[in-house]
């Protein structure tokens, strides 16, 4: 790992925005599921591990989400840098991906483990239960797999923006992981049906929901008596993975397209 690993690691630790809206953002709606929402709850371990299940599969995509919204305004504020970098120095555009994935990588994951401890200390704290993962391996590794399509979204969205040269969308962009995990969110009153495989954000509330509970997520309408229809673990798998690939073959693709835009340009949006 070259230097710029380290310093954009330690620029998105300590990035107030991220820290704000992925973590203390999220820390209230933490305390909103544990102390308001659940008033008529039943301190019962099966309803309260359902509950946590669905509140964690809910918040992890709105937090990852929302990191990396940050991490699109950074791939795009360092646009000029990286075309530099790449050409003059001995960090290949290959080598840049690789070192900006495995910082950001690491910021994701710290976010999604900060919420996974915050809400089941907080659950246990209020209902006098631990709820513990179903599939402890299987959380895991929809973490893992939530956190890599997020940074390929992010950066997907950031280079498509400086390649086509448009900085006066850049607050527009940037904001669209976000606005797309509300979306996801509203699944909890409405029923997408057959839309919830397009959703990656779906996906992953789904199979979050699925891996902490062991339970088969809906489609929608989590907190309505009319969420019946049933969501295919396996289909909502092979949806997040194609997304996934997809989206970091595409990162690449534009990779070596950049041209840069000046930091001028942006402030202008």
């Amino acid at each position: 790992m070259t230097k710029y690993f380290n310093l954009n690691l330690k620029l998105l630790l300590t990035n107030p925005s991220l820290i704000f809206w992925a973590i203390i953002f999220i820390e209230y709606w933490v305390f909103m599921w544990a102390y308001v929402f659940s008033a008529g709850l039943p301190p019962i371990e099966e309803a309260v591990k359902n509950y946590v299940s669905l509140a964690y599969g809910s918040l992890v995509v709105i937090s990852l989400s929302a990191a990396a919204t940050s991490i699109c305004y950074e791939l795009i504020y360092s646009s000029k840098s990286i075309k530099f970098v790449t050409k003059y120095t001995k960090l290949s555009p290959s080598r840049f991906l690789a070192e900006n994935f495995a910082s950001c990588f690491i910021v994701l994951l710290f976010v999604s483990a900060v919420l996974f401890t915050s809400l089941i200390g907080l659950s246990c704290y209020k209902f006098g239960i631990l709820v513990l993962p179903e599939n402890a391996l299987g959380l895991v590794a929809i973490s893992l797999l939530s956190a890599i399509f997020l940074y390929a979204f992010s950066a997907f969205l950031s280079l498509l923006l400086v390649v086509l040269r448009a900085p006066k969308s850049a607050s527009f962009l940037s904001f669209i992981p976000l606005i797309m995990s509300f979306l996801a969110y509203g699944s909890l009153w409405t029923d997408f049906k057959i839309l919830a495989y397009v959703s990656p954000f779906n996906c992953i509330m789904a199979l979050c929901y699925h891996f902490f509970s062991g339970r088969q997520p809906v489609t929608g309408a989590f907190l309505m008596s009319n969420g019946e229809n049933l969501m295919s673990v396996s289909l909502s798998a092979v949806s997040l993975i194609a997304w996934t690939l997809a989206l970091l073959i595409l990162v690449v693709v534009l990779l070596r397209k950049i041209k840069g835009v000046g930091i001028e340009e942006i402030r202008l949006v």
